[in-house]
């Protein structure tokens, strides 16, 4: 009987590991998109603020001004200028109106950020987000191992 505790517990010492090395492939797949996405032209930083989607992917005004979390506010601004004259209407006088919604989802990022109360909320939803899917993948993991253990 000793056997299937013995087996049991390496299961349970690698999920961590195994989890832990998920996170970090997905990580590092999201930093070499955010890189990528940092060094587009007005145009591109135009359609990827206006792409399919958007309409959700621009509630997160972090991922709006490319921008990690943990920013302190001079490195927002400064992104946030840079951004606004890449997609600004007047530089882009060949699709003003889509230049201007662009401008218009940088502003209001960058709105949301320079308030303090805000970003703090903002913040907030990013932390509880970050804590459900923790628990959602440790549910997912719990599940693989009963399957495991039930046919083992």
């Amino acid at each position: 009987m000793a056997a299937p505790q013995a087996k049991t517990s390496s299961l349970t010492s690698a999920l961590p590991m195994k989890k832990e090395l998920e996170f970090n492939e997905f990580y590092t797949e999201v930093k070499e998109i955010e890189k990528r996405d940092s060094v587009l032209t007005p145009k591109q930083q135009i359609d990827r603020l206006l792409r399919p989607g958007s309409t959700y992917f621009n509630l997160n005004p972090f991922a709006v001004l490319q921008v990690e979390p943990e920013a302190q506010l001079d490195e927002i601004k400064k992104k946030y200028k840079r951004l606004s004259i890449l997609v600004h209407p007047d530089k882009n006088q060949d699709d003003p109106e889509r230049a201007q919604q662009a401008f218009e989802i940088v502003n209001r990022a960058y709105k949301t950020l320079e308030c303090e109360e805000t970003r703090v909320k903002c913040l907030d939803v990013i932390e509880e987000a970050k804590e459900r899917t923790e628990h959602m993948v440790g549910l997912h993991y719990e599940k693989y191992f009963v399957i495991i253990l039930f046919l083992s």
